[in-house]
C-alpha cells in the first residue's frame, strides 16, 4: 500500500496513467477549494492487484470502476474525519470471457 499524503508523494505512484489522473485530481481540488497542502482535505491510498483485502467497499462512501487509460480501477472515497477524505484505488484485472 501507499500512502500519499503531499503532493511530492505522487511521484511515487508505479502506475503513470493513475499518476497523471491524481495529479489532476490535486491540480482540481487546489483550485476548488484554494488549498497549498493535500493534507489540508485528504490523501490517497494506492492498492496492488494483491491488497484486494484491504479495499473494504462496505467503508466507502462510493465505489465506483474506473478506467484510465490501459488500467482498471476500484476507486472509493472514505470520510475519515471532519474536512478529511481518504481516496483509495485498487488495481485490479477484468477478465473478459
Amino acid at each position: 500500500m501507499l500512502k500519499i499524503l503531499n503532493l511530492n508523494e505522487i511521484q511515487n505512484v508505479p502506475y503513470p496513467a493513475l499518476r497523471g489522473h491524481l495529479e489532476q485530481k490535486v491540480q482540481e481540488w487546489k483550485n476548488e477549494y484554494n488549498i497549498e497542502n493535500l493534507t489540508e482535505i485528504g490523501c490517497f491510498l494506492v492498492l496492488d492487484k494483491s491488497e484486494n483485502q484491504m479495499f473494504e467497499a462496505s467503508e466507502m462512501e462510493f465505489v465506483e470502476v474506473l478506467k484510465i487509460k490501459n488500467e482498471i480501477y476500484l476507486h472509493g472515497a472514505k470520510i475519515a474525519g471532519d474536512s478529511f477524505g481518504e481516496d483509495t484505488y485498487l488495481l485490479v484485472e477484468v477478465v473478459v470471457c
